[in-house]
């Protein structure tokens, strides 16, 4: 934690918070997720983090979030991610209230690429843990 700069938190969720954060010596700029291990362990999912933990740091494309490393101490678990200042699909829908056909086209897109590449990326990652 010494070697970075943490500022604001561009989002809260249910088991911590993200913080945009600074890496001191090369200025590099990434995303800190905090996660509370007693909300974990009250809900039940610090498998799921791991295994997301997993799968994320073997995962390299250009839609989905990087996962550089993490961390622990005695309360929390850290996650260091690419920071990525795009607004999420949810976000900017709530600021539009509707999408236009053009931007609807935009996101079905990106959805679709994604919703057609992640499960051969999961399925690659099944089989190096496998092996």
């Amino acid at each position: 934690m010494e070697d970075l700069e943490i500022g604001r938190p561009p989002g809260k969720g249910k088991f911590g918070n993200v913080y945009l954060a600074r890496e001191k010596q090369s200025k590099f700029i990434l995303a800190l997720r905090v996660l509370f291990k007693a909300q974990l362990e009250k809900a039940g999912v610090e498998h799921q983090l791991r295994r997301e933990v997993e799968i994320q740091s073997h995962l390299q494309h250009p839609n989905i979030i990087r996962l550089y490393g993490y961390f622990h101490d005695a309360t929390r678990v850290y996650l260091i991610l690419e920071y990525t200042p795009l607004e999420t699909v949810n976000t900017e829908l709530q600021k539009l209230s509707k999408f236009d056909e053009q931007r609807t086209a935009t996101v079905s897109v990106h959805l679709l690429s994604r919703l057609i590449v992640f499960p051969l990326y999961l399925s690659s990652i099944a089989m190096y843990l496998s092996s």
